[in-house]
């Protein structure tokens, strides 16, 4: 199996545990994403490896979670990624209709107080993780 098959089991597993997680929402309603949109939200270029990375794990989340949405990946680049950051920060996604796609670049301005930063580390939940580069 090669580098790009195992990335994409692991992805597999991992949205499939998101798959089978997200009807046990901590309000007790099921997670029905049939006929919505999802945007993905990459606080990077769309020539990047992380848009890369989305666009190819997007159609693979859509099969994923609950009524197959179209998963959507919008690049919104800037200020070494926190103008993403902060543009997600700022939304109201409660319904899981926008989600943000991550990295270091994001959270070291975070972690090192960079005045650009308007977005807060402990917010985001995490729901997926895929090594990529270096850090496989």
């Amino acid at each position: 199996m090669n580098r790009l098959q195992k990335g994409a089991s692991a992805l597999l597993a991992g949205v499939s545990a998101l798959g089978m997680a997200a009807p046990a929402l901590a309000d007790g309603h099921a997670l029905d994403l049939s006929g919505e949109t999802v945007e993905w939200i990459i606080p990077f270029s769309e020539t990047g490896g992380s848009a890369r990375w989305a666009n190819f794990y997007a159609p693979l989340l859509s099969e994923a979670l609950p009524g197959n949405p179209t998963v959507v990946v919008t690049c919104m680049p800037g200020a070494g990624s926190t103008r993403g950051a902060n543009h997600f920060q700022e939304q109201s996604y409660e319904d899981g209709t926008l989600i943000f796609g991550s990295s270091g670049s994001t959270q070291f301005p975070y972690l090192l107080n960079d005045p650009r930063v308007r977005y807060v580390n402990g917010d985001l939940n995490v729901v997926l993780a895929s090594g990529t580069g270096g850090v496989s």
